[in-house]
């Protein structure tokens, strides 16, 4: 005959078992946040990436794409609609992403979006990340993006955007990132940057931005600093300095940058240096040999002149420093005479 006290512990087992199985099917997903997703679903047209999203199924623990709150709430907190195939045609951001209250990672793209970016999301009032990339948004950079100050990063990258870029983003003084590489923003770079006091990564490259850089981007110590392939002007010495935490710095290709190289001090974290394409002068200072992390160095179409620095042909071929005034030294075998084109 069994004993009461195995009895006993069988039957807690039990109770155990039940408590992890109803737990394992309690549906995390609140009814608000799944309608929501829903609706977002239909407005793209039931695309066959968000296949995944069922009634049948919790959308914390089994929607692609998104993801929920592991604390108190279980509300859904990032939504990254990437890789979309909208058939027949592509189709415009849903405005139905603003029903989602606790987002604070919101991303469009890669896929073929098409603009405008939804002005319904300035009432997400705990968004920090916005990515809109690889889609066909196009037209100028909102106004109204500059309301949602809690944002930390933007990222508008590899589109179609036009017009300058707004100096009302000056509001949002907590960003950290601004990535707007690689679309068609012209104009000046506005004089915002003593707004953001944490601001780490800037990239510019791959547009027409022209006129002097602004003084306040040498006030921020970014990380990755790229403003290459634009039509920017004058000075760019104020990037540069040993108290930075600098890892790269990318400056090729705007034709008409011109500052003393020489006289300018570098961050000793600096890893990537880009200078190529500009009309920057003076002589490569030794004090660049001393900064261990270097792996790559691209100083050609320059004006620059003397001595190549000891070390630095480790690191960098002769095309790194070729098409220059006057240079000589290892790698390169004599002193150019004057500037190759």
């Amino acid at each position: 005959m069994m004993h009461s006290s195995t009895i006993f512990q069988i039957c807690f087992l039990l109770q155990l078992v039940l408590t992890a199985l109803s737990a394992s099917t309690t549906q995390r997903c609140h009814p608000e946040d799944q309608k929501a997703l829903l609706q977002i679903k239909k407005d793209l047209n039931n695309p066959a990436a968000l296949s995944s999203w069922q009634t049948t199924t919790d959308c914390c623990r089994h929607w692609k794409l998104v993801s929920c709150d592991r604390g108190k709430t279980h509300r859904v907190n990032s939504l990254s609609l990437e890789n979309i195939d909208m058939n027949p045609h592509p189709l415009p951001m849903p405005a139905s992403v603003s029903a989602l209250p606790y987002l604070t990672i919101l991303g469009f793209g890669p896929g073929n979006f098409t603009g405008p970016i939804p002005s319904s999301i300035v009432n997400l009032k705990s968004l920090h990340t916005l990515q809109v990339t690889s889609t066909l948004l196009s037209g100028t950079i909102p106004e109204f993006l500059s309301q949602i100050t809690t944002l930390t990063d933007l990222s508008l990258s590899f589109n179609n955007l036009s017009g300058e870029i707004p100096a009302s983003l000056s509001r949002l003084s907590h960003l950290q990132s601004l990535d707007l590489q690689s679309n068609s923003l012209s104009g000046p770079i506005p004089d915002i940057f003593d707004s953001f006091p944490n601001f780490t990564f800037l990239y510019l490259s791959s547009n027409q931005l022209s006129g002097k850089i602004p003084k306040s981007m040498g006030n921020i110590n970014v990380t990755y600093l790229y403003l290459d392939n634009n039509k920017l002007e004058g000075d760019a010495s104020m990037l540069f300095g040993s108290k930075k935490d600098t890892w790269t710095i990318n400056l090729a290709n705007n034709k008409k940058l011109a500052f003393d190289l020489g006289k300018v001090e570098f961050s000793y974290e600096l890893q990537i240096l880009n200078l190529s394409h500009n009309e920057i002068y003076g002589n490569i200072p030794e004090v660049l040999t001393a900064v261990r992390d270097l792996v790559s160095v691209d100083l050609s179409y320059n004006n620059l002149c003397g001595k190549i620095p000891t070390g630095l042909s480790s690191i960098a071929t002769a095309s790194a420093f070729a098409h220059n005034k006057c240079l000589c030294g290892s790698p390169l075998p004599s002193c150019s005479r004057r500037r190759s084109f």
